[in-house]
């Protein structure tokens, strides 16, 4: 089976969140798929099977669902399927957050280590229905500083989510591949920069690199180098638009000895130098 890489292109109204009707994803998207964001997905009426890193999970009303950029999903929903859809890269989190060690604190990638799917009561519905429409209506009026708004809104949203989350059963291989690949990128974040060679984070799990490697490209559709370097630019990313330090000192702090080499690497990342990248963020507010 194909598995398409899915961007929304054209789809977008924003490079770094976007909000559509489940009724309008279901019938204009290829399934299956992996995309490079972040995505909610909220059935608030219908039917119908989800299917996410080939674990199969009932749709029913009040469903919500959470997928880190990699995973593969395909959904089969009832015709009166209704709900809605967030998208969000990582970098919309991530240029919002000025301090780097607080980024282990954002909702994301606690729910990374939890199950896709949850199931909610008439309650928790109703507290998770406020915070969609508060984010629909800032993300509709686009009135100065909605994308502000939207990221508190957000945050809000994911960290309930985060309370009533439970970790998954982990049984097959697959299972403990998904498993290996969220412990991996536990361990990244909290040391790329000091550590940015696969050997060294299969040495710290405990593994080797073919079965680091392994996990994460059936995991999260890259391998493990790949992973660290979109880390290493995430963050480079982030240096640059909320701190005026030099491109060099950037450098050392994510690991590399020379300037020039990161600034080919992040380059051929962007297709911008770190400079012009910075330049290009100069007009926008975070």
């Amino acid at each position: 089976m194909k598995i398409e890489h899915y961007d929304y292109g054209s789809e977008i109204k924003s490079l770094n969140v976007h909000l559509a009707p489940v009724e309008k994803l279901k019938s204009t998207l290829p399934y299956p798929h992996r995309h490079d964001f972040y995505q909610i997905v909220w059935v608030t009426r219908g039917t119908g099977c989800h299917i996410i890193d080939s674990v199969k999970y009932e749709v029913r009303q009040n469903s919500l669902f959470f997928m880190a950029p990699g995973q593969i999903h395909d959904f089969t929903l009832s015709e009166d399927t209704l709900g809605h859809t967030i998208s969000f890269s990582p970098e919309f989190f991530a240029f919002r957050v000025h301090n780097r060690h607080s980024l282990i604190d954002i909702p994301i990638y606690s729910l990374e280590n939890l199950n896709n799917a949850l199931y909610l009561d008439d309650m928790q519905a109703e507290s998770f229905r406020q915070i969609m429409d508060a984010i629909i209506e800032e993300y509709t009026a686009e009135k100065t500083g909605h994308e502000d708004v939207i990221w508190s809104y957000l945050r809000i949203f994911l960290m309930k989510m985060s309370r009533i989350a439970v970790p998954p059963a982990i049984a097959d291989l697959s299972s403990r591949n998904l498993l290996l690949s969220r412990r991996f990128k536990s361990a990244l974040e909290k040391n790329f920069g000091n550590i940015n060679e696969t050997a060294e984070y299969a040495k710290l799990l405990k593994v080797t690199e073919r079965a680091l490697n392994e996990a994460t490209r059936q995991a999260l559709g890259l391998t493990a180098a790949q992973l660290i370097r979109e880390r290493i630019m995430l963050e480079a990313k982030r240096l640059l638009l909320h701190t005026d330090i030099g491109v060099a000192e950037i450098a050392d702090r994510l690991g590399f000895e020379d300037p020039a080499y990161f600034s080919r690497c992040f380059k051929k990342h962007t297709t911008r130098s770190p400079i012009e990248f910075r330049q290009s963020l100069a007009t926008l507010n975070f």
